[in-house]
């Protein structure tokens, strides 16, 4: 997972009248703004292991991260099989995917901000969310045709990359109002979703319980979100730690289909979006790539406690109903067609936009 340093746009090398390095900033990452010139002597390059020591810290928080809004919000319960031993086997696990995906933005140009950036974003999601549905695990092939979308573009790329790695962010380094729309927003949806499960398994924590689990899934999400932007500029992913990802996922690959062949249908969905990424790679590169760097400061993590508070309630509501309500197949339903849209309308508007960027 060894960081790559990165790179300016035009690939020179800029330098001030006094021999300083000019390095493009990342909105938030506290280097003076667009431009700020950063010392060669203040800013040495780290040796191999404490550059690899970096990026797996980086990998770790945001793999953190994701699996807040991937399992544990999706689950939306501590669940009886749930135990701290697994939950670190799913943060690793995680931890490969994220590894690929950011090494990926990093190298293809996966732009976090600018017009229309969302589009190569969820395409981004949909090769994190076919990584982990269709090789992490097989699930891509429980319920074909369906599962070929859910979860991995219904969820994964919608809610937890589109929503939880691009889109929270940047609404936590808005204005106030603008953050407590975003985040008061995401309470109700954490909140109801979570209500679903007395409907469709049964499942039905206390309000108390529910609490508990919703307060701590946040500050798990805010202490994923902090590792990974500490380490911004040190933990650009590089090949080596990507390389040790790939192999592993590979394993998993061939042993899945030396048991059950259809397995590979992950892998070649992978292939696609791995296509869809590469077919758009713009002409020039944003300097602030999505897997790299996130824009708000640390100051504004406290926010999410507004997520919490307003999910708990949102659920305390259901949970007095008399009859458990499906709030639930709405979701499912909207969201395994807009993914489905979404990856196909992304793909050819970032195709479209990728030709014109070359072009000029």
């Amino acid at each position: 997972m060894e960081d790559t340093p990165a790179k300016p746009v035009d690939g020179k090398p800029k330098t001030e009248p006094g021999g300083a390095a000019t390095i493009p900033s990342i909105p938030g990452d506290g280097s003076g703004g667009p431009g700020a010139t950063v010392s060669a002597r203040t800013r040495p390059r780290s040796p191999f292991m404490v550059r690899l020591a970096f990026s797996f810290v980086a990998t770790i928080g945001l793999a953190l991260a994701v699996v807040i809004w991937s399992e544990w919000w999706f689950w939306g319960r501590w669940r009886p099989e749930d135990s701290a031993l697994g939950f670190v086997e799913t943060v690793l696990g995680y931890a490969l995917v994220v590894q690929i995906v950011r090494f990926v933005c990093a190298r293809w140009g996966v732009a976090a901000s600018g017009a229309g950036a969302w589009r190569r974003v969820f395409l981004a999601g949909a090769l994190y969310g076919w990584l982990v549905e269709g090789v992490l695990v097989t699930t891509v092939i429980d319920d074909l045709p369906l599962t070929l979308v859910n979860t991995a573009l219904s969820w994964h790329a919608l809610f937890t990359v589109l929503l939880g790695w691009w889109w929270m962010p940047r609404a936590l380094a808005a204005s106030a109002r603008s953050s407590l729309v975003a985040l008061v927003a995401v309470g109700i949806g954490v909140g109801g979703w979570a209500s679903f499960w007395r409907f469709e398994e049964g499942a039905s924590p206390s309000v108390p319980e529910y609490a508990v689990f919703a307060a701590l899934t946040t500050v798990g999400y805010a202490v994923g979100l902090a590792l990974w932007w500490w380490m911004r500029w040190r933990a650009r992913p590089g090949l080596p730690g990507t390389i040790v990802a790939m192999l592993v996922l590979a394993v998993f690959s061939v042993a899945y289909a030396i048991d059950r062949p259809l397995t590979l249908v992950g892998p070649a969905l992978v292939g696609l979006a791995l296509l869809a990424l590469f077919s758009t790679r713009p002409g020039t590169v944003q300097p602030d790539v999505l897997g790299s760097a996130g824009p708000a400061p640390y100051r504004s993590l406290w926010r999410l406690a507004i997520i919490p508070a307003v999910a708990v309630p949102v659920f305390a509501a259901f949970a007095a109903l008399p009859t458990p309500i499906p709030t639930g197949w709405p979701v499912f339903a909207v969201s395994v067609v807009l993914g489905t849209v979404l990856f196909v309308v992304a793909w050819l508007a970032a195709a479209v936009n990728a030709r014109r960027s070359k072009n000029q």
